[in-house]
Formats: structure tokens, sequence, C-alpha cells
């Protein structure tokens, strides 16, 4: 007989009660350890300093433990859980939370030799990503909803066909966002609009709207501020993040965010379930507090309310506000979870030497928004700290290399794993890889990152031949026309870019080309009457930096996409570090291609940026974060950059607090003396941290001299490009070609000079 004809009569029995004392007499039974595991436990006693020890025996409901870098957060962590077990809690009702499996792995690894040494296991502890557990909570109370995990090739596929859609749907709209936004910035994108309680099965579009207007992270959506071209583009981010839930759902699949937010949104509807939930655990700790996010909080807020909770974490090393984490919950954790909180700080520093310790508190104590700390090194080990100034990044790069070669000769125990190079911006690493593909150094970098798929520079390469090739009479290959052509635009679709390079295959002049009616068919309309004038530009430069700066003014083409929310900010002037590789060659643009085909060529060869395992990571201040080395090294330490002028100066504080920190023997922040020929200034960090003596007065009444010296003044101000180092009268034709959201007005010549402008050559401001 089928099973479902002998269950058909079975009902779920409501005819009896729970009894309040049986109940209490479960509950007791349950949060109870084995008497097992309290026997195998006796011989546990705690190794911890003071500090440690007060948070390991602390009796409080509520318990926040500011552990800074190499306070031996993780071990207090474990302590305590193996403490309280002690004390007879049940391991099983004890849930430890962090934000990455790296940090699960290590604290699994950490215990097991923790509880090894004391001869018993803990397997019934439950340690877990938040992620992974918001997925559990799905599969065991929610079935319907716990569905696999899309894989990342699949989102992309998913983005690109909401995109596609979306131009077929609407032209109006499909045209209202920037074609230059990679796949992947809208995924990180809806992420973040995820992480900040935007679901999109149940969308306020009025709070969505109020929403995109005020974060920073949405800026890069509107390119022009009138009212309509924002509606549009709010009305186009809509339709794709709702479009983006529908294909997720038709494809029954889940993103990595929804194993939060499905289920906190499901446990927000039904208390009773919530409640359940809630009384599985006795103790909640959550590592790396300073990082979450709204959602986040929301969720660990609901889980925990009615154990003790724990959270652990360091509010100066929070960095990842543009993923729209904040500080602020654990900073005001009392507020925010309307409890009383006992705080403790980890003050002993075992990680980092004195000296190190020293002038990193120096600099994070200017921030005014922190929880205040006394941090201290555990030895007296020495460490060296320097300060080094090179006139340009490329002569840096130099500097670099010489730097690593001199100490590993002095100590040849060092392998060039125990090096580090961080810098602020994924493009400061272009001259640092030629430097050390041409000197044979091993080193990796970021895949999208690497010289060898490096789209700036092969763009640049195709111009500079192109431009050789025309000076010289002869005739560019119809690859490097098309690449030059297309590089004058922001952005310029793969087959259209394709079918321009088919037209210049056919032969005949390049300049009557250009200004042929059937290429001008082809390309984007905005600005592309100036592509004669801009290659005409380009043909009279007489030397290499006069190419460049022609390049960098006309070509708009040179500047990437936006790949993620960490590279809003990152938009620096196109061609900027290929400028600075310029600045310290001695050769002609012959010579200088020769060199860079040359530094590919051997990249090739060599497999280079790579070598995981022995070579010298090249990383971002933002990815070095809980990890250390022998030597670090801090290129291009400048104001503009580190602070970034277009970020929160307290985060960036925080970020270059967690660069220093880094380093286990010597330290060296190195700082350029000019970047595009225009002069710069050591970042305000340098001389916060006590390590640059602060600059003299006489430089301040100097700038007081020059800001008071008069100039004409144009009618309506001067104009510059946000990402361009010229700036002309308002009438200029360069100006013309701007999207407004790009233009910066100054209303002195002055003030544009101060902002390191120069006058454009044509309108002449």
């Amino acid at each position: 007989m089928a099973v479902n004809r002998i269950l058909t009569d079975l009902h779920f029995s409501t005819d009896f009660r729970v009894r309040d004392q049986a109940l209490e007499s479960l509950t007791r039974r349950i949060k109870e350890a084995s008497v097992n595991t309290r026997e195998s436990l006796a011989p546990f006693a705690v190794t911890a300093d003071p500090h440690q020890g007060a948070v390991i025996k602390s009796p409080a409901r509520t318990i926040r433990m500011v552990a800074p870098a190499g306070a031996g957060k993780t071990q207090t962590i474990i302590n305590r859980v193996l403490h309280r077990v002690q004390q007879g809690l049940n391991p099983a009702r004890v849930l430890l939370l962090t934000f990455d499996n790296a940090a699960v792995n290590s604290i699994r690894i950490k215990l097991r030799e923790r509880t090894g040494t004391l001869d018993t296991e803990l397997s019934q502890l439950r340690i877990s990503t938040l992620n992974a557990y918001g997925y559990s909570v799905l599969r065991d109370f929610f079935p319907p909803e716990y569905k696999r995990v899309i894989e990342s090739p699949r989102q992309y596929a998913l983005v690109r066909e909401l995109r596609n859609e979306l131009g077929r749907r609407s032209s109006r709209e499909g045209q209202a966002l920037p074609e230059y936004l990679a796949f992947r910035f809208y995924l990180e994108f809806f992420s973040f609009l995820k992480n900040s309680l935007f679901d999109p099965r149940a969308l306020d579009p009025q709070a969505f709207t109020d929403f995109l207007l005020a974060c920073p992270q949405a800026e890069v959506f509107f390119t022009c501020t009138s009212q309509q071209a924002v509606t549009r583009a709010i009305q186009a981010i809509l339709w794709m993040y709702q479009g983006y839930e529908r294909l997720l759902q038709r494809d029954g699949v889940l993103d990595f965010d929804d194993q939060k937010l499905r289920p906190y949104a499901l446990l927000s509807k039904q208390p009773a379930t919530l409640e359940e939930l809630q009384g599985r655990w006795d103790e909640v700790i959550v590592d790396e507090f300073q990082d979450i996010n709204h959602l986040d909080f929301v969720l660990v807020e609901a889980v925990g309310r009615k154990a003790t909770l724990v959270v652990t974490g360091d509010d100066d090393q929070a960095i990842y506000g543009f993923r729209g984490c904040t500080p602020d919950y654990i900073i005001d954790l009392q507020q925010h979870l309307a409890r009383s909180i006992e705080s403790h700080e980890l003050q002993i520093n075992y990680r980092c030497p004195p000296l190190i310790v020293e002038h990193a508190d120096r600099l994070i104590r200017h921030n005014v928004r922190r929880i205040p700390k006394n941090p201290r090194a555990a030895s007296d080990a020495v460490a060296q700290i320097h300060v080094v100034s090179s006139l340009s990044a490329g002569l840096e790069a130099k500097s670099v290399v010489s730097l690593i070669q001199r100490v590993r000769t002095e100590a040849p125990a060092l392998g060039y794993h125990d090096f580090v190079v961080l810098y602020r911006t994924n493009a400061q690493s272009l001259p640092l890889q030629v430097e050390f593909v041409l000197n044979d150094i091993p080193y990796y970098v970021r895949k999208d990152d690497n010289i060898l798929q490096n789209e700036h520079l092969d763009k640049l390469l195709s111009i500079l031949r192109l431009k050789l090739a025309l000076n010289d009479g002869t005739t560019p290959s119809a690859w490097d026309a098309a690449r030059t052509v297309c590089s004058f635009f922001r952005f310029v679709e793969p087959k259209v870019a394709a079918r321009v390079e088919a037209h210049f295959r056919r032969g005949g002049n390049f300049l009557d080309t250009v200004r042929s009616a059937d290429l001008d068919g082809l390309l984007p309309t905005p600005g592309r009457e100036l592509l004669p004038l801009a290659i005409l530009r380009l043909l009279a430069a007489r030397t290499l930096p006069d190419a460049l700066d022609a390049i960098s003014e006309r070509f708009r083409g040179l500047k990437s996409m936006i790949g993620g929310l960490d590279e809003v900010i990152e938009e620096k002037m196109p061609l900027g570090e290929i400028n600075e590789i310029a600045a310290s060659f001695g050769g002609g643009i012959k010579e200088f291609v020769s060199c860079l085909e040359s530094a590919l060529e051997r990249a090739r060869a060599s497999n280079a940026g790579k070598d995981h395992k022995a070579g010298v990571p090249l990383l971002t201040y933002f990815r070095s974060k809980g990890l250390q080395w022998h030597t670090v090294i801090l290129t291009t330490c400048n104001d503009g950059l580190i602070p970034h002028q277009r970020a929160d100066v307290e985060e960036e504080r925080r970020l270059f607090y967690v660069a220093m920190t880094r380093a286990s023997s010597n330290l060296v922040l190195s700082h350029v003396q000019s970047v595009c020929s225009c002069k710069v200034q050591p970042s305000r960090f340098l001389y916060e941290a006590g390590l640059l003596e602060m600059p003299e007065t006489g430089r301040k009444r100097k700038l007081a001299a020059v800001a008071s010296t008069a100039h004409a003044v144009s009618p309506g101000g001067y104009v510059a490009g946000a990402m361009s180092k010229v700036f002309h009268r308002p009438e200029c034709i360069w100006v013309s070609g701007m999207m407004d959201a790009q233009r910066v007005t100054y209303a002195t010549r002055d003030g544009a000079m101060r902002a390191g402008k120069r006058p454009c050559r044509q309108c002449r401001p």
C-alpha cells in the first residue's frame, strides 16, 4: 500500500499540554554539559594575561571584547569556551560566528590544538560563518526556501541577460546606466543593497530612491544630475534589482547574501519559529564585529537575543565601509542592543614590536569616532621604521626593488615571500610590476591587475605604435588603428570595435578613414566630431611626455571600467601610473614602446604575477588585513591618495593603521614628490604618526602668497574633467565633450592651478 494512503488519517494530535515543571526539567538537562565532558576538562587551567582573563571569566550577559591586531583574540575566545564548558555549559549550546571560511578554519585548528593538550574535544561546538548559519536556518526551519547557491559564472550570465533585456525593453532606461560598469559591479551593488536590508521581494520604491541618492556607492550610476536623467537611472536600477531576484527564483537558486536575508525576512514574520531558534543557544560569540553591516547586525541580534552575547573586534580596523560595513555597531553596542554591556580591552599586542605599536597608536588617536585604547607591545623586539622619498612613482618602484635586493643580501635567510608591497589603489601596482619583471623578482598580484592583462597598457601601446607608423609615413595595423579610434571614447561595445577593425582592414589612408561617414556611423555620438582633432594633436607631439599628455587628455577609453564597489573612488587620471614610468625613462617614444614590449615579453615567459608561494605579494591595504610580514613597504604615501580625496578621512586613517601594523620587523613608508609633473605633498598620516616633522610655517606663507596673486578671471570660471590635468575656458570645444558628472568648475585660474591642473593649449585660459 502506498505510504500516502497509510498516513491519510494520521493527524497531528493536540490532545495534550506541556507541563511547566517538566519543561523546566528538560531545559535544565539540555543546558547541562555531559559528565564525560566535564571530567575530561578538569585539568584545564586558563593561560592568559589579566585582560584576557577578565573576558574568559566574565559572568556578564553581554560582553564587548575590543581586541587590536595581535592581542590574542582567537585564543581568548577558545579559552572562554573551554572555561564555560568546565563550569557546566553544554558545548552544543554555544554558537561561534565569524565572517569568512578562513577564520572558521583558523579557529577550528587552534581549538583542536588546545583541546588536544587537554585530551578532550568539543565537536558539538558550532563554529560557522554567518552565511552558513543562515543557510542552515533555511534548511532546518524553512525547507521550501532552502535552495542551492548560484555559482559566480551563472550570476554574471544573469546580469548580462538583464542588461540586454533592459536595452530591448526600453532604450531610454537602457541608456540611463553607464556602459563602463562591469557585471561584477552590479552584483556587488545588489549585495550591498541586500546587506542594507532592501529585500527585492518587498521593496519600498521611495525608501529605495532616498537610499540611492544618499549613498556614495551609487554615485557612479548618475552620469548626469538632471531630475529626468536621475529618475531614469533609478528606474533602471530598481528594474534590474527586482529582475535579478526574479531570475534567481526562475532558476530555483539563492545568491550568497540570500543565505542571510531570506532567513531574517522569514524569522521576522514568524515569532514562534524565532523563539524556538533562540532557545537553542546559551552563548553566542561573534568575531570581527567591527566589519558587520545592517543585515548582519539584525540577524545576530535576533539569534542571540536570549543568550549571553560576546562580540569581539577592533573598531580601529573597520575598513570595509564601501560594502556597507560600519564600526558603529561595536562602538555604540549598548544603544544598538538596548541592553547593558561589559566592555574589555585586550591591551597587550603580541605581534608588533614596540616602535610600530607606538607610531600606529599615535596615528589612530587622531580619529574622533573610536573606542579609546591603551595598547602596548608584549616584547621589546627591535624594529626599524624608515620614511623615504622619491621624485616619482617610477623611481619609487626602482627604489623598492633596490631595497628588497639589499635586505636579502644582508639577510639571506629571508625569502621574497617575507616582503610585501602595499598600496592604496590597485592601479599603483603597474610601475612596481614593470620593475619586478625587469629585475627578475618573483611576485604575485591580483589577476585583474596583472601586467599581462592590463587593458590600459595594451591600448596605450596601440596608440603609440600608430603614432610612430603615421609619423614615419607607414600604414598602422588595422588592430592598432581600431584600438586607437575606440580608445577615444569612454566605452565601445566589443562587436562595434570588431566592425571598426574590419573597416580599417580594407586599407586606405588612416585620417581619411577616420573622417569617413561610414566609420562615423559606427561610433558613439557624444564627442565623435572631436576625434580628428585628437588624432592631429597626438601626431603633433614630439616628445614622450607630450604624447602621453595628448593621450591622457583626449582618449577617455584609457579610463578602465569600474569593476567593483572598492573601485568606485579609484577614478584616477588616465595613464597616471604609466606617466610615472615614463617620467623616469630617458629615451624617446620608440624606445619607450620597445622597453614596455620587452617587459611584457619577459612577463609572459616567466608567468609573472602568479608566484603565490615564493613571490613578493603586491596588495592593496584592504587585502593585507589579518596578515603579517617581516618587511612591509607602503608606497606613494601622499595626500590625495591616502587619505584618498574622495573617501572619509577617518576610514582612510583606519586603513593606513591596518597597513602599518602588518610589519613584524621592518616598516618602510615611501612618498613621492610629484605625480604627473604636479608637485604633491606627503600624506598627513605620516605627520600624525610622528614619522615626519610638521612642515615649516614658511611653506604656508608661500602658499598664501600664491593664493593672493591676482589673475584675470574668465566669465563663468574655468572647467576641467575630474580625471584630466588640463583646465579650459567654458566655451572650449573640449568642454562640450565632457559629461556633466565629470566636470569640475574653478572660480579662478589660480584655483585650477593649485588643484594641479594646467591650462589648455587650445583655448589658452
